[in-house]
Order: structure tokens, then sequence, then C-alpha cells
């Protein structure tokens, strides 16, 4: 009897992609299939795209033809974001693929990978969603997960292409993400992070936005664990989260608000019906109600249309706005999107200009987010373990003001422990003694308690 056909999966681009790699690994493991860490080992590879800025698709690409020439005998199956956009151009490009396959329903991966392993070359583009079948194994670090609440986006801002991509917004019911929730504490899972493309529109395809409900119903639920929505739309900020936050310390005050800009005539551009000042307000009224609060924001520069003038009032946004953390991006236009005609009657700007504002941006944020990491310094945290440092005494934490992938760390000192008694996903309480760079640096405390959190 012969040995079970192996699949490796490559997972590139956003926590919403990654979900969809954890489906496609369980629907193969489901029919069959064993799952191989290394590519090497693999009867199968499956490159799980991502196609929402140029350098992301170059990326995609990239990849998927090194692990093809790395591993001539392995069938390469391009799946994701850009398959589902280019599905047709690249199977007739990218010869050397054995399948390329869409992002609209990703438990069909089966159908594809069976194809592929037989020699035959296949076009896979799902139109239709069924309801997400349930995960087994999880491709984050022990101890976090990331749970999908919806699909697809309804927002029209001009510069992206996730509509075309990932289609219009389709909510996930409540009792199926709560359902969900609860499988994967039982599981030992103590950090869940909510992802989609925005929180705050959550439901709303069924007529009202629902957050606030999916809030209180998580919040319903017992035991001790992290709770963290991430990208909520600061036009449509659903404000009663505040006060879910304030009574349940387990629903952490972190909040991702895609303010994209602060200049009003660039905000116009993207198709941004918000403004500096109503950010400004919305940011001060977070802060009095959850005056420990975490924000983090993205930012653009190098719309089309933004002069010096118009970034100057993003630089001074950053500034009044003190955000914890942010994530920065240059303007790349994308095929089909009202953007790319907007640089026919606005001035563009260049690609090393832009690249000059977000290194000072970054430069900028750097110092800011130092200064408000500071007041951590003296506390007593949870600690959320992930991985130790090899040949040091030291273990790579997070506690709850850091988001998965994206923030800094906590650098645990862990001299005078057993490193066999810690283990990833392990939650501990350390005393924050130092900022260094980005990241915290603590020691182990003797102390018990939820005081680290609001």
């Amino acid at each position: 009897m012969s040995a079970p056909a192996s699949f490796f999966i490559e997972n590139l681009g956003c926590s919403k992609n990654q979900v969809d790699a954890e489906v496609m690994l369980a629907a193969l493991e489901s029919a069959g299939w064993t799952h191989s860490t290394t590519a090497t080992d693999a009867d199968l590879i499956i490159v799980n795209s991502c196609g929402f800025i140029d350098s992301a698709k170059q990326e995609s690409i990239a990849v998927a033809l090194d692990y093809q020439q790395s591993f001539p005998r392995t069938p390469v199956v391009m799946a994701g974001c850009l398959s589902q956009r280019y599905p047709e151009e690249i199977f007739n490009d990218m010869t050397e693929l054995g399948g390329v396959f869409g992002n609209r329903d990703p438990a069909r991966v089966v159908e594809i990978a069976a194809a592929a392993l037989a020699g035959t070359r296949t076009v896979l583009v799902p139109t239709e969603r069924r309801p997400q079948p349930v995960r087994g194994t999880l491709l984050s670090f022990p101890g976090s997960a990331y749970v999908k609440i919806s699909e697809g986006c309804d927002a029209r801002c001009t510069f992206c292409a996730i509509p075309s991509i990932r289609g219009g917004l389709q909510s996930r019911s409540i009792d199926a993400v709560v359902e969900e929730v609860q499988q994967l504490l039982q599981r030992g899972v103590f950090e869940i992070t909510l992802v989609s493309q925005d929180f705050s529109a959550f439901g709303r395809d069924r007529g009202a936005s629902e957050a606030v409900e999916l809030m209180q119903a998580i919040s319903a639920l017992p035991g001790d664990f992290w709770i963290r929505p991430l990208y909520l739309y600061p036009e449509q900020f659903p404000r009663a989260v505040l006060d879910i936050c304030a009574a349940d310390r387990r629903i952490l005050p972190y909040f991702d608000l895609p303010f994209q800009h602060a200049s009003d005539s660039v905000l116009r551009g993207m198709g941004r019906p918000g403004d500096a000042q109503s950010y400004l307000e919305l940011i001060g009224e977070i802060r009095r109600t959850l005056p420990d609060a975490v924000l983090r924001a993205t930012l653009m520069v190098g719309f089309p249309g933004e002069g010096e003038q118009e970034f100057a009032e993003l630089l001074q946004f950053q500034q009044r706005a003190q955000l914890d953390w942010a994530g920065f991006f240059s303007f790349s236009p994308q095929e089909g999107t009202a953007a790319t005609r907007l640089s026919s009657r606005l001035k563009p700007v260049g690609r090393a200009r832009a690249e000059q504002r977000r290194i000072e941006l970054e430069n900028a944020q750097r110092q800011i987010s130092q200064q408000r990491l500071q007041r951590f310094v003296g506390r007593d945290m949870s600690l959320l373990l992930e991985e130790p440092v090899a040949g040091e005494p030291l273990y790579l934490a997070r506690a709850w003001c850091h988001a998965p992938d994206v923030d800094g760390l906590v650098v645990l000192r862990t001299r005078g422990l057993s490193k066999d008694a810690l283990q990833a996903g392990m939650v501990l309480r350390g005393r924050i003694v130092k900022v260094n760079g980005m990241d915290l640096e603590a020691v182990p405390s003797s102390t018990s308690g939820d005081d680290d959190v609001n």
C-alpha cells in the first residue's frame, strides 16, 4: 500500500490569507493527504499568493518560480488572491505551474491538488463561497489564532482592488464566529484575533452592523483569553465597543484604524469620507474612555495629488495623534481601480519622493512609539510566549499591546528559569524593565492579577 501523498503550503500576504491556507490544509488532511513542514519532502507545493500591491504580486510570482526551479519534479500550484485576480494570465504565462486556484472556496483545493498530482494542469476559480470548515493545524505561533469574521468588502476606496479580488461583503453569522472561538479556546488557544476587511462593517450585508453584538456574544464566554478585533474603519467606528472593552479586560483595548491620510483633498481622492479633525476626535474619545488604549493605523503616501502641503498635513496629524503603532505604504496603482485614472488629472508623486516621505514618517513614528512604550516600564503584564532565542537565556513573547506579526515584541529574560518548563503558547507574568528600540524587555514576575489591561 502506497503512502499518502504529502503537500507543503507557503503562505504569503495577510492574516486573512493565512486563514485560507489553514482551511486548505484542513481540507487536504481530511482527504487523506499529509502535511509536510518543508517543500523538500512534499509531493505537491502550494503557494498561497497575495495580489494586493505590485511588490506582493512580484513576490508571489518569484516564490512560485523559485519552488518550481528548486523542485522541478514536484507540481507547484499557485492559489490565493493573485490567482483569483489573474487566473488565465498566470496559467498561460507560467506554464511551469501545475495549476491555478482562486480564493473564494479554499476547501476545494482538494480537486486541483488531485489533478496536479496526476499531471493535469487545471484552472479552478470558484465563484461561490461555502461555510468555512473547521480548521485543524494552525500556522500561527502556539497559543494564538486568527478568526475570519467576514469575507470581501463593500467599500469603494479608489486605490484598493480587494472588492475585485475577494468580492463583496459576506459576513459569517454571530453563532458561527462564537462557535469557532469556543472551539479554539477549548484547544488551548489564548489569543484570538478577529480579522476582516472592516470589522465595523460586520453584519452590514444583512442590514446593519452587528459588530457590537458580536463582541457582546464573545464577552459572554467563560474563561481567560485575549480577543483582539482588527481593522475598524474610523468613519464607522462602533462606539459601544469601548464600553465592552471597559467592562471586560479580555476584550483588548487595541484598535487598528486605517486612517490612510489626513489631508481632506487626498482623502476625497481616495474615496474616504473622513477628515483629520474627526479622526483626532475619535482618538480622544477612545483615550478618554480607555486611557491605556493602544492605537495602530495604516497611512499611505504618494497618492496622486499629494503635494508638499498635503504631506505636511499628514506629518502634523501624526504628531497630534501620537499613535502607538503605524504601518506606512507607498501608493501603488492597481489595475481596474479608480485611482489609476486620477494620475491623468492630478499630479502624480514620483516613486523616489513617495519613498522619502514613507521613510520620514517611519522615522518620526519610531520616536513616538518608543515614547508611548515607556508607560509600560515597571508594570507586571501577562506575556504570551512565542519562541526561545537560540543559545540565549531569552524568550520572545508579546503583551496585550502587541498584535501578532506587525508590532514589537517582549524579550523575556529567562536566566534562572528552566527552559524545559517554558513552552510556546504559555502565558507568564513578567515585569517590564526597559524599552529597547520598538521592543520591551521583561523579567519573570511572581504577581498575578488582571491589572495590566485598561
